[in-house]
């Protein structure tokens, strides 16, 4: 588990929690990354909202992931002044660390497969026993009837 002292204070970086996750999305929306990327790339696509990625991702030792806006806010200004260039490319190189997307997306997928194909089968389900019977008070139709216009010259 990664340890960065920035500042006076001392950050962890953990795997994320489905809490962060949620307020990564947010903050992300619309936000394009370049597949290939490197530390400084991501830096630069994400522009402003590095800051507050860094407060969500980094969690003051001893304090739990989840806090509020204003709370983020506080923390990413505080990040955004203390922190220095080394120790900033080394958080997003440990983010994935911590993290491993394409794994994460790998097992997702595949547990979205498995749901898929029990669904499947579920709505497939057993055969009925037997035939549907017809009771006596309906009549059996031999097919459709003609239109009664119809032209049978």
């Amino acid at each position: 588990m990664p340890k960065y002292q920035i500042g006076d204070k001392v950050y962890l970086q953990k795997p994320l929690v489905l809490g962060q996750i949620d307020q990564l999305m947010d903050l992300l929306e619309g936000t394009q990354i370049p597949k290939s990327s490197n530390p400084w790339m991501i830096k630069k696509a994400l522009g402003e909202k590095i800051y507050v990625a860094m407060a969500i991702v980094l969690v003051e030792e001893g304090k739990s992931p989840k806090r509020d806006l204003e709370e983020l806010q506080k923390n990413a200004d505080e990040i955004r002044w203390s922190i220095d260039h080394l120790t900033s490319i080394g958080v997003i190189e440990d983010f994935f660390e911590c993290n491993p997307i394409a794994s994460l997306l790998e097992r997702l997928a595949g547990a979205m497969l498995k749901s898929q194909q029990k669904i499947s089968v579920g709505l497939r389900g057993p055969l009925p026993s037997s035939a549907t019977e017809t009771s006596p008070n309906e009549t059996k139709s031999s097919g459709d009837s003609p239109p009664e216009n119809a032209n049978l010259s």
